[in-house]
């Protein structure tokens, strides 16, 4: 079977594939040796004095160390195609696994040089200073993010407390206030209502003040009413005669 130069071709880079995916680019750390370069991992930050000291399209991690001993510094430090020395590691919080400095570097595709998703960086010690130390001030500011939202979330505690407080008091003013009105109605009900005297009745105990007595002159006055009559008078008259 005849194999074309564009088949050839495809399994040269295939292969290559497969290799460079087996290969780590990030060498794992090293303990530090005097006047050589030696990896010390892969952080997630910068240390809080770095400073980027140079920028090339063919930088190699030869090349960023060269730039970091000539200022003297202790850590050299690469991402892409920037170069950064420091005189410390990163926050050892931000270390990170080896695998994510990923990226060759632009120089030597065979070195990496940092990572771009998500952004990391391949940090070196110079041998200029075998224990620099990781950055503390790095660390500090993240303590004190955590504080500070430890401390903002205690207010909204106190303020949904305080909701609830103000709520119970006005319910207990509501039901204050309705005891009172209660009270006012019922002593408005007794006010209105005719109260019966207690004081028992005079009785006039004299009888002959209030029973009327038999009249001696009743009868008088009605034949005094019967002689005065002139009818009666004729009627006498004729009963003598007969």
């Amino acid at each position: 079977m005849a194999i074309t130069k564009s088949g050839l071709l495809a399994l040269v880079i295939v292969g290559a594939a497969q290799v460079n995916a087996k290969v780590k680019l990030q060498p794992p750390a090293e303990y530090p040796e005097i006047n050589t370069l030696t990896p010390q991992g892969c952080f997630s930050a910068l240390p809080s004095e770095a400073n980027r000291v140079q920028q090339s399209s063919f930088m190699t991690t030869g090349q960023c160390w060269e730039n970091c001993k000539k200022d003297h510094n202790s850590v050299a430090i690469l991402s892409g195609n920037n170069c950064y020395c420091a005189e410390t590691y990163p926050a050892k919080s931000s270390l990170v696994d080896d695998s994510q400095c990923n990226s060759p570097c632009p120089g030597y595709p065979r070195e990496a040089c940092g990572g771009t998703d998500p952004v990391v960086y391949s940090v070196y010690n110079t041998g200029n200073v075998l224990t620099p130390g990781y950055d503390e001030d790095q660390d500090n500011d993240d303590d004190s993010k955590s504080t500070a939202s430890t401390v903002s979330t205690a207010p909204e505690s106190i303020t949904t407390t305080h909701v609830v407080k103000t709520t119970s008091v006005s319910t207990n003013a509501l039901d204050t206030t309705t005891d009172t009105t209660t009270a006012k109605e019922t002593e408005t009900k007794d006010a209105s209502t005719p109260t019966t005297s207690q004081i028992a009745p005079v009785v006039n105990e004299n009888p002959a003040a209030t029973t009327p007595s038999a009249s001696t002159s009743t009868v008088p006055e009605n034949a005094s009413s019967r002689h005065s009559n002139p009818i009666g008078n004729v009627i006498r008259m004729m009963m003598q005669l007969l």
